[in-house]
């Protein structure tokens, strides 16, 4: 399935759309979804009235890579060496593994260079390695701490096709040394 090029499109697709983590920053300040290009996010904010009543409004954003990458070099995120900067980071380098790998397949699948088989497998496992990564920076360990926690509900589909990429690569690469 993933040596054919319908296939693999559809599959490369869903990559980028099944979201990578679910996170919640501090005590339920904001809960969201990680994708491997963007975040949605949910902001809760509680504001006193007046008249002692309490008041609860819900913002919620999409902010790209792109647009974080602008926070930490204006200073919203504090120091370009902080904790949420090194993950942004580390963050970005798996967005770029994954588009890497994107490009690689589709010039293998629909350009037809079986030369460039081998490599968006171990692409994708990497990208995903690098997405556990920033959990483990943002939010601890255990992808828990005081500033909140994630769960990396889809970097096991990430691996998974990963591994079939790399061995649908492995067999593109044999078929190809064979006609040689």
């Amino acid at each position: 399935m993933f040596e054919k090029p319908r296939w693999s499109l559809l599959i490369l697709v869903l990559l980028f759309l099944v979201p990578q983590s679910f996170f919640v920053i501090g005590d339920y300040i904001a809960i969201g979804f990680r994708f491997p290009l963007f975040r949605i996010q949910l902001v809760f904010q509680s504001i006193a009235m007046p008249s002692g009543e309490i008041t609860t409004f819900i913002t919620p954003s999409i902010i790209t890579v792109v647009r974080e990458l602008e926070f930490i070099s204006m200073g919203v995120v504090g120091s370009s060496l902080g904790k949420t900067a090194v993950a942004t980071y580390i963050w970005l380098a798996g967005a770029v593994l994954l588009v890497a790998a994107a490009v690689l397949v589709l010039t293998w699948q629909v350009l037809e260079n079986p030369s460039h088989a081998p490599y968006p497998g171990p692409l994708i496992i990497a990208a995903g390695a690098l997405f556990i990564l920033w959990a483990m920076v943002q939010f601890g360990i255990l992808f828990s701490g005081p500033v909140g926690y994630s769960i990396p509900i889809g970097i096991p589909f990430l691996w998974y096709c990963g591994y079939q990429f790399m061995k649908a690569g492995k067999e593109a690469a044999l078929a190809g040394a064979a006609e040689d």
